[in-house]
């Protein structure tokens, strides 16, 4: 009995050092990573991260195009995929329809990031984008971005960008069906003084052919 109870010991303070060595040697993993991201590398994050938004604000699209890895992909809220900056482009521009003017939009809140390894960063936070519409309205919606970087010859580059947002709280959804509402009452406005003109129209004509007989 004693042999058997003094092997299960044993056991068990195997599993448990086991364990305890397994759970050591993740933090220092950890540690390791953190050290070997250098302040200039989060600037450099920063820097990309910063050119990326402006040339989404001011559609200048050029400036970015050296902050993107060479297989790239962007993923757009409404799930379209591009791999290619003209593309992306195009896409971008055809959003400005009859209906919308411009487009801005700003980080809020903290960029949550981790490193996977001290070259590649997953980082994931959210940004409220403000739509401005032609008929001087304006609104906002939010959004939430996910993005993986890979530092590529000292510079860290965007390997994939991915959007999500609220589908059912869709600012410009909402304008279409503000816009279609405006042509729905305007189309019934419009029939009615058509109308009402066609019926004086033909009350003229009776009153005319009755007066001749």
């Amino acid at each position: 009995m004693l042999n058997k109870s003094s092997k299960n010991i044993y056991k068990k303070r195997q599993i448990f050092f086991t364990l305890l060595l397994i759970l050591v040697i993740w933090n220092v993993t950890d540690n390791a990573l953190a050290v070997d991201v250098t302040p200039e590398d989060l600037k450099s994050i920063v820097r990309t991260r910063d050119v990326t938004l402006d040339a989404l604000n001011s559609r200048d699209f050029n400036q970015v195009q050296p902050y993107l890895h060479p297989n790239f992909t962007i993923t757009t809220v409404d799930n379209q995929v591009f791999h290619k900056v003209p593309e992306f482009e195009k896409y971008w521009n055809q959003q400005f329809s009859n209906t919308i003017q411009d487009i801005q939009m700003k980080f809020k809140g903290d960029t949550f990031r981790t490193f996977i390894t001290p070259e590649i960063d997953v980082a994931t936070g959210e940004a409220t984008t403000t739509f401005s519409f032609k008929d001087g309205k304006s609104a906002d919606m939010d959004v939430r971005w996910t993005a993986v970087l890979q530092k590529l010859q000292d510079k860290w580059v965007i390997q994939s960008l991915h959007f999500s947002s609220n589908l059912l709280d869709n600012p410009v959804l909402n304008a279409a069906q503000r816009l279609g509402k405006m042509m729905a009452v305007s189309a019934g406005i419009g029939g009615l003084i058509i109308g009402s003109l066609l019926m004086l129209l033909l009350r003229g004509r009776s009153r005319n052919r009755s007066q001749r007989t």
